[in-house]
This record gives C-alpha cells, structure tokens and sequence, in this order.
C-alpha cells in the first residue's frame, strides 16, 4: 500500500507536469497560430487586382527583400546614364565587414555592375549589395536617402529603409503590400532585368551559388523574385509566376522555415492559377493604409527548439514535399560571374565621395631654406633659389 503522503505528492508532480505540458502547447498553438495569420498577399501583375490579402499593410521587417529597392535604384541610375553595366563595383572596407550571407571578397575587389547585380539578387550577398550602393551614390547615407525618397515616389507609405542589404534595424521596416508593389514595378519597368530574378543559380570557374527561393524549377512558371531573413523578420518571400498570360506576384511574411515560406508562396500563387478567387482590391489605383508596427519574430523564430525542428536546406538539394511543388528539375540557365572585366565609367557620385577634399586643402609647398649673406656688412636672409618655388620677401636693412 502506498502511504497518504506519498500518493498526495505524486498526485501533485501529476498535476504540475500536465499544467506545463498545457502551458507548452499553448504557447506553441499561439506562436503557429501568429506564423499562419503572419501577412500575405496575391497580385495579378498585368490588372493590378488584388486577389488575396491579410494585413498586406502592416508593417513588417524586410530582411533581403531590402535589395528589391537597392536593384531598382540601381537600374534607375543605369537607365539615367549615371553609371553603366559594364561600370566599376568597388569593394570597400565597410563592405568587406558585412556579416553572411556574402561573397568573401578582399576590400578593393573589382567587379562590374552586372555582376554585383546578378550576386545581389540570387546569391543575396550582403557585401556586394553595400559596394554597389556605393558605386551608385557615393556612399551609404546617400544611397538610402535614394531608397526612401523612391519608396515615397512609389506611393510606399509603410516603408522605410536604413541600410542597402537588410540586415536588421528597428528603424527598416516594409509591408507584404509595399513589397509586392516594388516589385511589380521593376517587373513592368525593367523587363529587360527579368533573368535576374528567374534565374536559379550562379556560377564562377571553381563554383556554384543557389538560390535562395526553391520555388524556382519546382513551381510550374516560376520565374522571380527574392527572399530575405533575419530572426527579427521570419522567412519572407516575394514570389513570380507566369502561365499562360496569366502573371502573378505573391508575397509571405515571417514563416518558420525556408520550405515553409516556399510551400506557403506556391499554395497562393496555384489558387490565383485555378481562378476561382474573387478581387479584393486593385494594387496600383487603390490607396494603401497605414500599417500596424512590425512585430520581432526571434522569440518564434530563433530559439534552439525552432532551429532544430526547421528544415533549411541549400537550394540546389532541397527536397519539399509539397502538393504544391513538383520535384526539382534539372538547374538551367546559370549565371556567369567573375571578377573584373570593367568597361565602363564610375558614377560622378562615387568619384565625388571618393574626391570630395579635392580642391580644399592646400598642397604643400617646399619652403625655401634661408642662408645668411653678409651685404655692407649687415646679415640679411636670403632664399636659396628652388625650381618653381614661389618667391618670398626678403627683408632688406632701410
């Protein structure tokens, strides 16, 4: 027989053991729950009718999205002739400091500005994406007063940007709405850049870098067109779909996993195919709201548990299954990069940042030694003749 004392104490462990288990579930249901509700929204490209949407408006941490705004100024500083494909990237000493995702490269690299796209865009490296800001505007400060002067150009009223590359700041901040609509306008404006976004890989002489959104050769029409993360921001994703004449954009915000982003974009994008969605708004003619503040995702997403329970995998070997996906086909279409091979000239912005004390502080000029001359029997100073110094009076006794 167990004692009294006993069977109460087991009773009691019982009963604290089911209460933190209800607790974990609960805060599990909570935290699945918010990545599900998390904002998303469906856009036909060619009409503008949205199709689908929940809190598209609020605000949310971009991550790489960010570099959607940096490519677009950046086609915009080519179209106005300000620097060129085929100008120099330069590789600076704050570029070379950017943390992962990155190329590596040694402060002072050369690369062209096709080149630094094609990395910005499929490889989402963050050193290459400050260098090409620079090479654009000189310098950071200026290049993201470009970017936030475009965002209220393009009518992004939830958006706002500090950095190049999207490396975390309370003060960056964007919207699934925002988002989609950038880029739907790189897509209508610079449809001559499209392969940037479709393709799948990249490749130098020695290797190969995937890209980050595994919807590309394993969603039917598929085509563009970024991803980003950060633990503050969850695994975002603005994604591009062509079939038939039907072209839509989708974004997701703040998922779990990459895979979780990349079935939820696919499962959006196949209701738009099916056409069975009625229109819920219009992107470009209706007037957008002021957004929630952005929420951090770390306490969801960063934890031990999360990133042990995640499945992450490169691009180029992700397996997905998915009902929404189809198995990976076989990588085309890859793009070639190298260092150097420029042909083009730097951007007066650059120059100007790179030169700007030219002309302000006066060279030096080799002063004149002075001997000691006995003239009538009084000492006087007298330069030594120097080529091309300028001459200096004298002092003669009166």
């Amino acid at each position: 027989m167990i004692p009294i004392q006993n069977l109460n104490g087991n009773i009691a462990l019982l009963k604290s053991i089911f209460k933190m288990l209800f607790i974990y579930i609960g805060l599990l249901a909570t935290a699945t729950m918010a990545i599900a509700a998390n904002p998303h929204i469906l856009v036909d490209v060619n009409s503008g009718e949205i199709l689908s949407q929940s809190g598209a408006n609020d605000r949310w941490y971009p991550a790489s999205l960010t570099k959607l705004m940096t490519v677009y100024i950046t086609f915009r500083a080519i179209a106005a002739g300000e620097l060129e494909e085929g100008s120099p990237v330069i590789i600076s000493k704050l570029a070379s400091r950017q943390p992962p995702s990155k190329m590596g490269y040694k402060a002072g690299t050369r690369i062209r500005v096709d080149t630094a796209l094609k990395i910005t865009v499929v490889k989402s490296a963050n050193d290459v994406s400050v260098a090409l800001a620079e090479a654009v505007a000189g310098n950071m400060k200026n290049f993201v007063a470009r970017m936030n002067k475009e965002a209220r150009r393009l009518g992004l009223i939830n958006t706002h940007f500090v950095n190049s590359n999207g490396l975390h700041s309370k003060d960056q901040y964007s919207s699934a709405r925002d988002m989609v609509f950038l880029s739907a306008q790189i897509l209508r404006e610079f449809p001559r850049y499209a392969y940037l976004f479709a393709a799948p890989t990249l490749k130098t002489a020695k290797k190969s870098y995937y890209s980050y959104n595994l919807l590309l050769e394993r969603f039917p029409g598929a085509n563009g067109m970024k991803t980003g993360f950060v633990c503050a921001s969850g695994y975002n994703m603005v994604a591009s779909a062509k079939r038939g004449g039907k072209f839509l954009l989708a974004a997701v915000m703040g998922r779990a996993s990459q895979t979780e982003r990349a079935v939820a974009a696919a499962k959006l994008l196949t209701k738009g195919f099916e056409g069975n969605l009625s229109s819920t708004g219009n992107l470009y003619t209706g007037t957008p709201s002021k957004g929630r503040k952005a929420k951090n995702m770390r306490p969801i997403i960063c934890t031990p548990q999360a990133r042990k329970k995640r499945y992450d995998p490169a691009g180029g070997k992700a397996v997905i299954k998915s009902a929404y996906l189809i198995k990976q086909a076989k990588f085309g279409n890859a793009l070639k990069i190298k260092v150097g091979g420029i042909d083009g000239k730097t951007s007066d912005a650059y120059l100007s940042q790179k030169y700007r004390f030219a002309g302000k502080i006066p060279v030096p000029i080799k002063r004149p030694r002075y001997v000691l001359l006995n003239v009538d029997g009084d000492e006087i100073a007298k330069p030594i003749a120097i080529r091309g110094a300028i001459p200096v009076p004298v002092y003669r006794p009166g």
